[in-house]
């Protein structure tokens, strides 16, 4: 992000770019395996190499950080990549988890999740093409969209618990499935939620060095 990187390194915030781009399309793909759950391999198998990309991303930044001095900027941005990873890796275990259980009908629950999921990493990619010039009026928007969408996965999955408590459709094996499914995207969620949290740190902090920064060549 805003910590100035060695010339061997790229940017930041061009690591932090491709990162969100893979999860974007990540997304794309889980919401399309929920269509084909009958036959998944292809999207399983195109979703672990998305998170395999994802994997070298994060290390990328984690070998930029290890050659720049500890700061706040630089502990807030090892936790923005840590979330970014999760979210991948959340949308990895979402997969693998179907290929290994084989429902053989969709929970509405699982697109609905699959959709705000999209739409969360969506909403953080559009945020982070703007850093580190983004207006706080936008970065905190961006926080609180997802604050919202955060709140409405874990309501869809709080309903969907107790509507099968319940009202039981699925048999034992199928519901106990869903239930562990449908908790790891749920979790993915909360980790879109938590890099807009950083993210509005990282540009507040941004912010108020350049202001820092600016007073100090005034007086001088």
């Amino acid at each position: 992000m805003a910590v100035t990187t060695t010339s061997s390194h790229r940017p930041l915030t061009g690591i932090f770019q491709d990162h969100l781009a893979n999860s974007i399309v990540c997304a794309e793909l889980l919401g399309q395996l929920f269509l084909n759950l009958q036959e998944p391999a292809f999207h399983v198998a195109r979703i672990k190499q998305l998170e395999e990309q994802g994997d070298q991303l994060t290390a990328e930044v984690y070998d930029v950080l290890a050659s720049l001095p500890d700061s706040e900027m630089a502990q807030l941005t090892e936790q923005f990549a840590k979330y970014l990873d999760d979210i991948v890796d959340g949308m990895n275990t979402t997969a693998r988890m179907i290929d290994v259980f084989l429902p053989t009908s969709l929970e509405d629950a699982g697109r609905q999740l699959a959709d705000l999921i999209g739409a969360m990493v969506a909403r953080l990619h559009t945020e982070v093409l703007e850093y580190p010039d983004n207006r706080l009026e936008s970065v905190r928007e961006c926080r609180k969209a997802l604050k919202r969408w955060e709140e409405s996965a874990d309501t869809i999955y709080h309903e969907w618990r107790k509507d099968h408590r319940h009202h039981g459709r699925l048999s034992l094996r199928a519901e106990t499935d869903w239930d562990e499914l449908l908790g790891i995207m749920e979790q993915t969620t909360d980790a879109c939620y938590h890099a807009a949290l950083i993210l509005e740190r990282l540009a507040k902090n941004h912010l108020a060095r350049m202001n820092t920064e600016s007073g100090q060549s005034c007086t001088q």
